[in-house]
């Protein structure tokens, strides 16, 4: 489904000083604009802030006079990518793009990706953003300038350490838990993106400060199982609450 949106998202992201790199990949460190995008056809930006930098983007190429496209889903399917090669084939009189964001991409919708990142129309370009680089097929990464952010401290660290810092029958009851379990995605559903997000950030303050490797298997196995829709957040956070140890900074 077509998420079209113009409602600019409250929260502000913020990144360090750009750095060029070798391969083509940008470390972006300061505020990304639109604007200061490189001028490529087929642009790839990883960040576990994907929502937010969608939402800054789309709010300045809303423009009803030209008909750039949003697409926003937590799996980015076959038809959401059939009904973009429809939009990209559509002659315009101007330049147009299509912001396209995601968690995961099935394989069927990046083989069909595939002929327009390879083939792409006149004035038509393509923004990908990501917080899942892994979901992405190595054919399709190839034919897309990548842009790696690194981000500054974030909310989410902060959560993290708060969480790791509680005691363990209390973790449940801090308020980024009971968020984090109410939170739904754009389609409605319990949102097990930022489930898996948040474990995954477990797992890197774990490593950070020396976790017990059999601590970190564990939660290396608990994010896998956040990815299964019939999986329960509520006992994984319970789980995870019980047998992670405290950790005060």
């Amino acid at each position: 489904m077509c998420n079209e949106q113009k409602t600019k998202s409250s929260v502000p992201f913020y990144y360090k000083q750009a750095q060029y790199l070798q391969s083509d990949i940008i470390v972006v460190m300061k505020k990304l604009k639109i604007e200061d995008l490189p001028n490529h056809h087929a642009i790839l930006i990883v960040s576990s802030e994907r929502d937010y930098i969608a939402n800054d983007f789309w709010v300045n190429i809303s423009d009803n006079s030209v008909p750039n496209r949003f697409f926003n889903q937590t799996v980015l399917d076959i038809d959401t990518v059939r009904e973009l090669i429809s939009w990209s084939n559509t002659s315009f009189s101007s330049d147009k793009k299509a912001i396209i964001s995601f968690h995961t991409i099935t394989v069927p919708a990046q083989n069909a990706m595939l002929k327009v990142l390879e083939d792409p129309k006149d004035g038509v370009s393509f923004i990908l953003i990501t917080s899942n680089k892994n979901s992405l097929l190595p054919t399709v990464i190839s034919r897309l300038h990548e842009i790696k952010i690194q981000d500054t401290r974030s909310k989410t660290q902060d959560d993290v350490e708060e969480f790791f810092g509680a005691e363990q029958t209390e973790r449940m009851k801090l308020k980024l838990v009971t968020n984090l379990l109410s939170k739904e995605d754009e389609m409605g559903r319990k949102d097990r993106e930022a489930v898996r997000d948040f474990i995954s950030s477990l797992i890197s303050y774990g490593r950070q400060n020396n976790l017990e490797s059999n601590k970190l298997k564990k939660l290396i196995e608990m994010e896998s199982y956040a990815s299964d829709p019939s999986a329960s957040g509520k006992m994984l956070f319970e789980f995870i609450s019980l047998y992670l140890p405290v950790i005060k900074k």
